[in-house]
């Protein structure tokens, strides 16, 4: 690993849909311009020893809500469950698990201005993080230049048809892309670190850099096609498996019947052979991840397969004069701001 001290940035990753016109723009300044709702793995039954609660923030993560949370109901943060982290400079709302309360308890709550207490349920399990099937957005584009229907239409056949390279987003390497230097330094250093959030956050920044890298990589093969020793996925379930007849599998992969993977790096990612491990010991070369780093990244994560392209589901839009609001669902995990940024064809989101 190279001790310069130039600055580490995230891997650009390119645009896929640079073949249709963008219809340029941005999102709104406002956090109601970024509406998003969360959508649950399972329904609440209704009883058991966890009550849930779906709440709606504004301009606040979800680390800030859970203090809010822990603070009205008296309830240790750590015995709080949720499914994931939403953004903050945005409208959204998610559910939370608190153990052994009654939801009586929740007309005394206090909630500060911007939070809001939606509906309540109860379930005999903590909220764990995926526990969520996806999430709906509805997003508005300010200073459209082309919101023309036909054009909007051809975005939503290609964002629901083929779909979309899963890439991480930017935001998942904070501002101007620091987290990546930041956490490959804490690698390099040992990783020592008072903080919870960023304990869990470092190994998940290197992570999306490796596999951003990976498929970036992958677009340049054929994809109709897996490669050899490809780790895949069989639709409908989380079970994966390996590649060995890539031809004999290639109708299936045209169907959605398996889908594409890639490494999200640890000790627990299913090994891919062949083909596709020298592919994917490239890009973590090329992320800049030694053999002593990975162990050392593997010592904090645990890691999995995530599906290299994701489609988007329930697509709609509303054109007004030069605005343009787009609505949709992605599963969890994925980026709404990725689906964004092939419609207005920018680099980067960030202002």
């Amino acid at each position: 690993m190279s001790d310069s001290t130039a600055p580490i940035v995230p891997f650009p990753v390119p645009l896929w849909l640079a073949e249709l016109p963008p219809i340029g723009g941005r999102i709104g300044p406002d956090p109601e311009d970024f509406v998003v709702d969360e959508l649950p793995l399972y329904p609440a039954s209704g009883q058991g020893a966890h009550l849930y609660v779906r709440l709606r923030k504004r301009g606040m993560t979800t680390p800030q809500l859970l203090r809010v949370l822990s603070n009205v109901s008296g309830v240790k943060e750590r015995d709080i469950g949720y499914a994931g982290l939403k953004d903050k400079h945005a409208v959204t709302s998610q559910w939370f698990s608190l153990p052994n309360l009654d939801a009586s308890v929740t007309e005394q709550w206090q909630l500060p201005a911007g939070v809001s207490l939606l509906e309540c349920s109860r379930h005999n399990n903590k909220l764990r993080t995926g526990h969520q099937a996806g999430n709906r957005f509805t997003i508005r584009l300010v200073d459209v230049a082309r919101g023309d229907a036909n054009l909007l239409d051809e975005y939503g056949a290609s964002l629901t048809g083929r779909g979309l390279p899963n890439y991480f987003g930017e935001q998942r390497f904070g501002n101007d892309g620091a987290g990546l230097g930041d956490a490959l330094r804490w690698l390099r250093q040992g990783g020592r670190l008072k903080s919870r959030f960023l304990f869990k956050l470092y190994p998940s920044v290197v992570q999306a850099e490796v596999f951003n890298r990976y498929l970036a990589l992958r677009c340049e093969r054929s994809l109709d096609v897996p490669l050899k020793g490809e780790v895949v996925r069989l639709d409908g379930s989380s079970k994966v498996f390996v590649v060995d007849d890539p031809g004999a599998e290639a109708p299936r992969l045209a169907e959605f019947d398996i889908h594409l993977t890639g490494p999200i790096a640890g000790p627990k990612c299913m090994a891919a052979r062949d083909d596709a491990a020298a592919l994917e010991q490239q890009a973590l070369q090329a992320a800049g991840l030694d053999d002593e780093l990975r162990t050392k990244l593997y010592g904090y994560a645990p890691g999995a397969r995530r599906d290299l392209f994701v489609r988007v589901g329930d697509y709609g839009y509303q054109i007004n004069e030069n605005d343009v609001t787009v609505s949709f669902t992605l599963p969890s995990g994925s980026y709404a701001t990725q689906v964004v940024r092939e419609m207005v064809s920018a680099r980067s989101l960030q202002a």
